[in-house]
Parts: C-alpha cells; structure tokens; sequence
C-alpha cells in the first residue's frame, strides 16, 4: 500500500501561471510541497522542516520570496535524484519510464517529507511543467489527482519571451531543438508560417498541450474524475471562486485559515501584458498558428507522399539558433 494518499499534481505548458496556483494552492493546512530546499538537497528530506517559514503571512510577501527562503518549487533535481531520466525533455515520459525499485522508496521519502512539515500536512502538493507526466505520476501514486492550469496563448508564449532562461526558440530543423520529434503536420505549418523564433515556441507549447490533453482525457469525465481543468485567467479574477472549486473536487476543506492566506494575496488580470513583447501582428500570427493547429488535429493524417513541406519562393531563411526572442523583434 502507497503510504502517499491522493496527492494532488499540478501540470501545465511552461509560463502557464501554474506557480502562482501552486504557491496559492500550498496555503493549505493539509498540503505539503516540495521546496527549494529540497531542490537543493534532495536526499534530506528533514529540510522540509523549514518549508512551514512560507506559511508565516506575518513575514510579508516580499522575505518569502527571497531567493533563499523556503518555497514551494516543481524540484526537478529531488525527483531527477530519486527517479533518473525524469527530466528529460525529447520526449514525454510515460508510466513504463518509472523505474519500479524506485515506486516504494518515493512513496516512503515523500511520506517523510509530509511527516517533517507537520501532522497536519497530510496530503502532497507537486507542480511540474512542459510534458504532461499524468501517466507517469501515475504509475507512481495510482490515487493521484491531476489539476492542469490553462492560460492565453499569447500570455504563455510572451512569458517566455520575458523568461528567457529556457530555449524553446530554436528551430526545430537545427541540432540545438531539445524537444523530440515533430508532428510533420506542425513541422509543415511552422515552415509554411515563416518559421520564426515565435513560431518555434509556439510549436514547442503546442506539442505540450497535445500530451497534456491526452493524458487529461484519460483521468476526466467520461473516462475518470481524478483530473481538473482551471483557466488562469478565472483565477486571477476570481480567486476566491476558483479555489473554492479546486478544494471541493481535491477533497480539501474550506477553513478560516486557507481563506486568510489566500485573501492576503493582491491579485490582478494580466490580460494585455503579453502586449509588452510582442506586437499586435505578431499576437494574432500566434493565434493563427494554434488555430490552424487545432484544425489540422481533426484531419487525417498526411499520406507519407505528401509530409515532406516541399521549398517555395520565399521560404523562411535559416534561423540563427541561438538568438533570442527579443533581438528577433
């Protein structure tokens, strides 16, 4: 029997808003969460002792978000240091890549990290971006629940721009593109669009959402109850109403102590700050691409005489690999 009872996972696209949900969703007094710490020591599980730090609202927003300061963090090194392989990033990991030796001893250290944040923390919180890994988490806690964040379009793909820590610009053509085998339909639409660092990203973020949509279907109505979609963009407006929401499908009371944190925390809809990194011609070609995208998914597949995207005049150059989505623009 897994000592780790329904945790509940949080996924999404990269930029998708999913860490203020996480850091939202981690006020409660019956989740434990993996922190910064336990990044940076992964093999300690004791260290989680200090993630309750982050629960001290008298502390103010700004000491606990200092860089050293304990909190909730999607940890890819502490599941990397217990489950090799798991951040790979070529493509999505599927229940079969769970190694089995490791099933039990990470039930039993993520036990202990619920058990060094306080009797009360009963439940594990986990956030992890890019390839959905529902399947994967699967395999690891069979009970899981799943809550994957949406966001606009535009507002993901901008953020990365702002980021700019991870490379989803490269061209899927060059040796530097880190994100596995492309979709010939999308490689042909990508090519057909220009070709561009956006289009790139956009590309990138497209073929997530194809493996988070899958997965989803698998664990959502019809097929199961154990998955949640959430709009960002609803939760920003209404947070009291969305979590509300997430709490009664993850079996979380609503108490006094949630709803201070929770209430502590100023909101604001960023709508219209994707408009600070791209133009207005370059927002509507990224939501002319999704579309087209979405409308190839409902066709059959291309027959293997009509894949390859043939040269026409005045395809997109070759792209520099390494520039970025600021000096494009």
């Amino acid at each position: 029997m897994n000592p780790v009872r329904k945790p509940i996972i949080i996924v999404g696209t990269g930029r998708c808003g999913s860490t203020l949900f996480f850091r939202l969703l981690a006020m409660h007094p019956r989740l434990g969460w993996l922190s910064t710490f336990n990044e940076v020591l992964p093999g300690w599980p004791v260290v989680a002792r200090f993630s309750n730090l982050y629960r001290v609202l008298e502390l103010g927003e700004t000491v606990r978000h200092l860089p050293f300061f304990p909190k909730p963090f999607e940890a890819y090194r502490f599941w990397e240091h217990y489950l090799p392989g798991f951040s790979r990033r070529d493509r999505p990991l599927v229940a079969d890549d769970v190694p089995a030796e490791s099933i039990g001893k990470i039930n039993a250290v993520a036990a202990d990290i619920l058990r060094n944040q306080g009797r009360t923390r009963s439940r594990l919180l986990v956030k992890v971006t890019g390839w959905s890994r529902m399947a994967y988490f699967d395999r690891l806690f069979p009970d899981a629940l799943f809550i994957w964040i949406v966001r606009e379009h535009r507002a993901v793909l901008s953020s990365w721009v702002k980021a700019g820590w991870l490379d989803v610009t490269t061209s899927p053509e060059s040796p530097q593109w880190q994100w596995g085998s492309v979709p010939e339909t999308y490689r042909k639409l990508w090519y057909e669009m220009g070709g561009s660092p956006l289009l790139s990203a956009a590309l990138k973020i497209q073929m997530d959402l194809d493996d988070l949509q899958k997965d989803f279907e698998k664990f959502s109505p019809p097929a199961g109850s154990r998955a949640l979609r959430v709009q960002f963009e609803d939760l920003v407006t209404h947070p009291r109403d969305e979590l509300r929401k997430v709490c009664d499908f993850a079996d979380l009371e609503w108490n006094k102590t949630f709803e201070k944190a929770i209430s502590s925390k100023a909101y604001y809809d960023p709508s219209d700050k994707w408009r600070k990194h791209l133009s207005d011609e370059e927002g509507e070609m990224i939501l002319e691409f999704f579309r087209r995208a979405e409308q190839m998914k409902m066709q059959p597949p291309l027959s293997a005489a009509t894949q390859a995207p043939q040269p026409v005049s005045g395809a997109a150059p070759a792209l520099n690999s390494n520039r970025s989505l600021v000096e494009s623009k």
